[in-house]
């Protein structure tokens, strides 16, 4: 029997299940499936459920014939006997706002509600929401409310201490009286008043509150420190003899205290230091790796781990600053120096840009010194799409470190004179044979033949397959392709790599000259081999520009003008091209080059004049229009020339001129020089 929509029920199974044939009645069907066909269609208001798949039909049991009542009542009882409280749970409903209630709810240690008591909470709760249902809406409660209260309770209590507690696991009072007073309480506090006031009492404790604050503030003093626990625990019983607090027997309920999950995270960084609390409590991402070439690069200078012997025989170790693709993990550039400085990030940023032969899309590198100047200088924005700091102190955002410690462990301890991983790593075998170093101290190699084995351990990883592919590093770096990332250009290289000097130089009669790194370089502007552009050079006397050079190739340099519309680039000038003033060190070539240039001096300083005077005669400025002369070139224009006339010194001169080019050969001047 059940009850469906609060209607007392049975199923088509149990009225036409049995044996006919059976000699115990008992046995028997209450109807045949037949005249059970015959009867629904006669009386079609009885089924109260169609059957379907794998669920019966149902019949409300009051509009049966009295006859199959009583066959029912023979073969299974009374079935308002029977279920007395299924009509109770049909009409138990869940309670969202008491489930949200007893899931937030938190004491006054922050701590929740474990998950047991919550669902007895809540069961409780549903179970005297249904109670209020039913005595304020069911028709039988009300008349028996206008009876007898305690009857009415009684059969309440009946019907809850029914219930089976694996369904419905609550603990409403057993005794009716009490579980109406628990009804009314309820009416009257809400939920709350189902939360017992002894749960998390903290009378059971043996440490209060203030005895807990001075032991956290205790454990964590950094400079008196507390060696021990015993230590701690003997201190606490003084201070609890002076406090009137409880005395403890042993430092277990100390240990407790200062174990539990709540508490750790507070002294941790006092006692370990703040970056390995930071390690132990901060929260890990996980991040996949790059699935492709020059998506991410990582960038970090560490000390390059090689004994060698320096200019006064001691030894001594270096830095080498390292450029790694992620994906593949081939060391792309790097650069060894003294400290982790501007040139060395530069030189190996130059290096894994040459060895690439593409723009990364994202640079990841550290804070210090050296990424400032050059971040200083746009030079970041400039190499790649993206340029991201890392988290300062956070060695594990850092791939890079991951994959060099491995190449240290993997090759650099092969040669006798590795100095060992950090002094943090835990393995011996990460650590230097000291005593087998100083035995062999003489022996140590030089700064240069530690950059030549660095070299070859650098290839040997480069080349070696990769932990997670099998394929070689390089092989698989070259096999790969990432559209994203352009391809470097002659421009990209000048525009990267190559440095602006801060303040601008004058051009003089001397060319181009500036000091850098305390050397002086002077540069012309040619206008073909070994031959200067002195048109230019006239052109640009006094004229200040803004110079780009590459620090690894001195010869060439960059001019640019600088307008309010930002840099214009000019022209590029070449090393000045230096002769000897004495004759007797003169080699071929030099006299007749001299020569070139000094008649192309000549030449210009006559057309500049016959340039001149052409506008003053035009405007009738020059000396003749007010009967004076014009004074003659010094060392071009003699007077007898003069006496010829303007027209024939300038004819004379231009073919003079013309024919001393058309003799020079400049690339047989460059030969003999040996300069280009």
């Amino acid at each position: 029997m059940e009850y469906f929509n609060n209607i007392l029920c049975i199923s088509q199974t149990d009225l036409t299940s049995g044996d006919p044939d059976s000699g115990n009645p008992q046995e028997w069907p209450i109807i045949t499936p037949t005249c059970f066909n015959q009867y629904i269609y006669r009386s079609p208001d009885v089924r109260i459920r169609r059957a379907c798949k794998n669920t019966p039909a149902l019949l409300a049991y009051d509009k049966l014939r009295r006859d199959i009542k009583d066959k029912i009542i023979a073969k299974y009882g009374d079935p308002y006997k029977i279920t007395p409280h299924n009509r109770f749970t049909d009409s138990i409903k869940g309670d969202p706002t008491a489930l949200e209630f007893f899931r937030n709810h938190r004491f006054g240690t922050g701590k929740a509600l474990p998950e047991a008591t919550r669902n007895e909470y809540y069961t409780n709760a549903i179970l005297l929401n249904t109670i209020h249902l039913k005595l304020n809406d069911t028709k039988s409660f009300r008349k028996s409310r206008q009876g007898n209260v305690k009857n009415l309770w009684n059969k309440m209590s009946d019907i809850i201490n029914a219930l089976d507690v694996k369904a419905y696991p609550h603990t409403l009072p057993s005794n009716s009286r009490r579980l109406a007073d628990k009804y009314r309480e309820y009416m009257r506090a809400g939920y709350e008043c189902l939360i017992h006031s002894a749960f998390c009492n903290k009378n059971t404790e043996k440490i209060n509150d203030l005895g807990k604050m001075w032991i956290l503030a205790r454990w964590a003093n950094q400079v008196d420190r507390c060696a021990s626990e015993q230590q701690l625990l003997d201190e606490y019983n003084a201070k609890a003899a002076h406090e009137q607090w409880k005395q403890l027997k042993t430092s277990g309920p100390i240990r407790s205290y200062l174990q539990s999950p709540e508490i750790k995270p507070l002294w941790w960084g006092y006692r370990y230091g703040e970056l390995k609390s930071k390690e132990k409590f901060g929260m890990q991402i996980s991040t996949l790796m790059p699935s492709m070439r020059d998506s991410l690069w990582y960038s970090d200078g560490t000390k390059l781990n090689y004994y060698y012997l320096n200019a006064d025989g001691k030894p001594e170790t270096c830095q080498v600053y390292e450029v790694m693709d992620t994906y593949s993990e081939v060391f792309l550039g790097y650069c060894i120096s003294s400290t982790e400085n501007f040139e060395a990030q530069y030189h190996a940023y130059k290096m894994a840009f040459r060895t690439a032969g593409h723009k990364p899309y994202q640079i990841t590198f550290d804070n210090q010194g050296g990424h400032k100047k050059l971040e200083s200088a746009d030079f970041f924005k400039k190499l790649a799409h993206l340029s991201i700091r890392t988290q300062p102190y956070n060695g594990k955002s850092k791939t890079i470190e991951s994959a060099f410690g491995r190449f240290q462990e993997q090759y650099m301890k092969r040669d006798w004179f590795f100095t060992g991983q950090n002094m943090t790593t835990k393995k011996a075998e990460s650590h230097a044979n000291l005593e087998r170093i100083d035995a062999n101290q003489d022996s140590l190699p030089t700064l240069q033949e530690v950059e030549q084995v660095y070299k070859r351990r650098r290839d040997e990883w480069n080349h070696a397959p990769h932990p997670h592919t099998g394929i070689p590093r390089i092989e698989m770096y070259y096999a790969s392709h990432n559209d994203k990332t352009p391809k470097v250009e002659a421009w990209d290289m000048v525009d990267i790599f190559w440095l602006t000097r801060k303040e601008p130089v004058t051009c003089r009669a001397y060319g181009i000259t500036f000091k850098e790194a305390k050397a002086k370089y002077d540069y012309l502007v040619y206008s073909a081999p070994m031959v200067p552009d002195q048109r230019w050079l006239r052109d640009n006397i006094d004229k200040k520009f803004i110079i780009k050079y590459d620090p690894d190739d001195m010869s060439l340099i960059y001019l640019y003008e600088q307008d309010a519309s930002g840099l214009r680039f000019v022209t590029h000038a070449e090393t000045k091209i230096v002769v000897h003033r004495g004759k007797q060190e003169q080699e071929d070539g030099e006299a007749a080059l001299i020569n070139m240039m000094l008649e192309e001096n000549k030449r210009l300083r006559l057309e500049d004049k016959e340039r001149m005077q052409t506008i003053l005669q035009d405007q009738k400025q020059d000396a003749e229009s007010y009967g004076l002369k014009t004074p003659r070139l010094k060392g071009i224009e003699s007077s007898k020339k003069g006496k010829r006339g303007k027209k024939n010194v300038f004819a004379d001169a231009d073919k003079e001129m013309s024919n001393l080019v058309e003799a020079f050969d400049p690339n047989e001047l460059r030969d003999i020089l040996g300069l280009y």
